[in-house]
């Protein structure tokens, strides 16, 4: 498939901060294609991650997990654990980047600790080139990432690049005001040079209007939301209507 095929695939999913496998069951088979379980956030330890990633991938929905950071242990344990992708929080340098490329993978390629025995290798009954690829998501959320954003596009191996938008809305001084001209203009600059690398671009949204603004600029991978956040919204809307 050639890449301006796939970069046209639009994917929904969800940030996760209350560990549960029934919400992930349910989430899932509401049809979100991903949901991140957010380890920087959220309220996970690596048992109730386990029981997560199995009921997403049971689901036939991709389990994507945030670690807390560029930690080589961490980031080991979630992919040991079945995650098919990583989301590498706070990246500011180039270097931050490049060493967050290198956690996914075994050596020559990369860091990854290899051990046969755990649940990404079936415990002990895939060979190393069985094991699905990682996906490596990184999240521009800092000005020093925005600045050094066109040497970091040169970094092949990764495949996502999200916009963290409430992070950069502090750094720009704006904090919290998504519609402040400072945040959007620095949003649009990053799809335009991500888009144009060809890369897949991420986003936070909140209603059918920013999805459709940030969609007609190119952003393939939608986050709606977080869980916590749509749970009490509902529950607040459905109280009102009997009020």
């Amino acid at each position: 498939m050639a890449l301006n095929q796939m970069s046209k695939k639009v994917t929904n999913g969800i940030w996760r901060i209350i560990p549960s496998p029934f919400i992930t069951e349910i989430i899932a088979q509401a049809g979100y294609d991903f949901q991140i379980f957010d380890c920087e956030h959220g309220a996970y330890d690596y048992a109730q991650l386990s029981n997560e990633i199995i009921a997403c991938q049971n689901q036939k929905c991709k389990p994507i997990v945030r670690v807390s950071g560029i930690n080589k242990v961490e980031v080991q344990r979630c992919l040991d654990l079945g995650a098919r992708g990583i989301v590498f929080p706070s990246l500011s340098s180039f270097s931050d980047f490049e060493t967050a490329t290198k956690l996914l993978d075994y050596a020559p390629n990369g860091t990854r600790g290899f051990n046969p025995f755990v649940k990404a290798c079936d415990y002990g009954s895939k060979k190393v080139g069985e094991v699905q690829t990682p996906e490596c998501i990184t999240i521009i959320e800092t000005l020093e990432a925005v600045k050094q954003l066109d040497k970091i596009l040169t970094l092949t191996r990764i495949d996502m690049f999200y916009i963290g938008s409430y992070d950069l809305s502090a750094q720009l001084n704006c904090i919290g005001k998504m519609d402040s001209p400072k945040l959007i203009k620095t949003t649009k600059e990053i799809i335009a040079k991500v888009k144009a690398k060809g890369k897949k671009i991420g986003i936070l949204v909140h209603d059918k209007k920013t999805y459709d603004y940030y969609k007609d600029l190119g952003v393939t991978t939608f986050v709606h939301s977080v869980e916590s956040f749509k749970i009490k919204k509902y529950f607040q809307s459905n109280l009102q209507e009997f009020k």
